[in-house]
This record gives structure tokens, sequence and C-alpha cells, in this order.
């Protein structure tokens, strides 16, 4: 019977701490040094928000974008959950806010892709939702490159849409080798290029296409998070992905994947705190 007892505490105690954590989220920061960088530039990055609101519409949330003063804000896709709509709903207010702060690029993630095939139940509320996001005056980017403004850096950003067979559950669909280049040609390589390609599997094949620096999401931090050793196992059920948080630097170029700010379908978030990302961008001396 005691036993019984301290087994049920367990829980109990697991069920609330979790509840408590998952209505957290901290800020990152990241330094992303550039010689094609004339002057520092400050960005937030909201990955995988999956309709998730921190206070009253959001307020917290939208309180510490705020505060970072962003000259855009870049989110790498999973704004809501695809099988929920009223995750559409609390996307739609938390980004009518946002464009107040900065000026916002969204691309698609596997949720939003999703919701774009046109046999998906929610395909025509998604639309829908699309639609009003657009009249928001959010940058909506498909599989495309666009020169954009930052201070006073003319920068290329492109987005990268994978097709949902990238997203397979319990395995890593290889990447073929001309993929990129096949989808998203370089425009100007001369100049600073971000990336935000929501899946972070495949960071090489992005730092070999030429990104300066690559935002993704997807992984949500590994769900369950050891310290010391990192991540268990990815929202996608492959066990201990290799690009699951954090800044990756790779042939001279950065990956940068957010633990992400929400959840779906598996609600658990240990030793792996939500975040959203502050980064900035900051000249470096050739050579």
């Amino acid at each position: 019977m005691i036993i019984l007892i301290i087994i049920l505490l367990v829980i109990l105690v697991s069920v609330l701490w979790q509840r408590r954590e998952l209505g957290k989220f901290e800020v990152t920061h990241y330094i992303v040094p550039s010689a094609k960088i004339k002057s520092p530039v400050s960005v937030a990055v909201i990955s995988d928000l999956h309709g998730f609101s921190y206070g009253e519409n959001n307020h917290k949330l939208l309180d510490e974008t705020a505060k970072m003063k962003p000259q855009a804000i870049f989110i790498p896709g999973d704004m809501l959950v695809s099988k929920y709509p009223h995750t559409y709903a609390a996307a739609l207010e938390t980004l009518a806010e946002l464009v107040k702060i900065a000026p916002v690029y969204y691309s698609y993630g596997n949720h939003e892709s999703r919701l774009r095939e046109p046999e998906c139940v929610n395909h025509g509320l998604f639309e829908q939702y699309m639609k009003n996001v657009r009249a928001l005056g959010v940058t909506v980017m498909d599989t495309e490159t666009r020169s954009i403004s930052l201070g006073e850096n003319r920068v290329m950003l492109s987005a990268l849409e994978l097709e949902l067979d990238y997203y397979e559950k319990g395995s890593i669909v290889p990447l073929e080798a001309s993929y990129m280049h096949k989808h998203l040609p370089l425009v100007e390589p001369e100049k600073f290029q971000i990336l935000l390609a929501h899946n972070p599997a495949y960071a090489e094949h992005y730092a070999k296409w030429g990104a300066d620096v690559t935002f993704c999401g997807h992984n949500h931090g590994g769900l369950v998070r050891i310290p010391g050793i990192g991540s268990l196992v990815s929202p996608q059920l492959t066990l201990f992905p290799q690009y699951d948080a954090g800044k990756f630097e790779l042939e001279g170029r950065f990956v940068i994947v957010s633990r992400g700010l929400g959840t779906h379908t598996f609600h658990v978030r240990v030793f792996n705190r939500a975040e959203l990302l502050a980064v900035e961008f900051v000249p470096q001396r050739r050579g």
C-alpha cells in the first residue's frame, strides 16, 4: 500500500511539474559573425509555436519579442497544429501582434505543408487562415528567395519547404546531393544568405548549399534532454537526433536549431525548456 501511494505521488508530482514547465519559455541569445554584414542586426526567431499562448493573448511572448527590438522576425514553420483548427486562430492572433513589432517572414513547417494538401480534412480552413495571415502583412514564403533589408544591410532570405516524405516517422529519408540546387538555386552568393528550413536533419546540405545561417525547428529540442548528453528522441520518433537544438558551425556556416515554443501529440519537456531566439548578426573582418 505504501509503495502504491509513493508511486501515485511521484506520478502526481511529475504531472504538475510538466504542466508548470510547459507554461514557461526562455530567451536564448546567439551571435552570428560574417564579413558580409556591414552593421549589427538583431532578429527574433519563433519556431514551432503550435498555437500555444503564454499568458492572456500571448502577452508574455509578445512582450519578450518586443524587448529585443528586432529588425525582423523569422518563423521557420509550425505556427499551428494541423488537426486542431483552434490553433489556427491562436496563431493568427499572435501574428497580428508580431507584425506591429517588426516585419515577419513565415515559411512552412510540416504541419502547414500537410494542410496544403487538397485532400486534408482541414485544407479549406487552412486556406482561409493563410489568406488572413497575408492580409496582416506577413510575408509568407514558399521555396523561394527574396532580397530584403535588415538595417543598413541588403541580404538574401530563402525558404525551403520539404516534401512530407522527408518527415517520415521513425527514420531520416536521405536528401539527394543535388536537391538544394535543383529546388533553390543561389541568387547572389556574395550577399549574406539566410535560410528558413524547418527540418534540421539536413543541416549539412543547407550549409553546403551556401546558407550563411539557417534557422530550423521541428525537433522541439528532442522532448527529453539528459544534461551532458543531449536529446533522447525527436517528435519524428528518431533516436538521439544529431541536430536537436543549439548553434552548429558547419564549413564556416551556421545552423541554429530552436527548441521551439509549443508542443503537440507528446506534451513533454524534460530539461528542455521552450525558447524564443534572439540572434544578432555582426560584422567580421575578412581573413
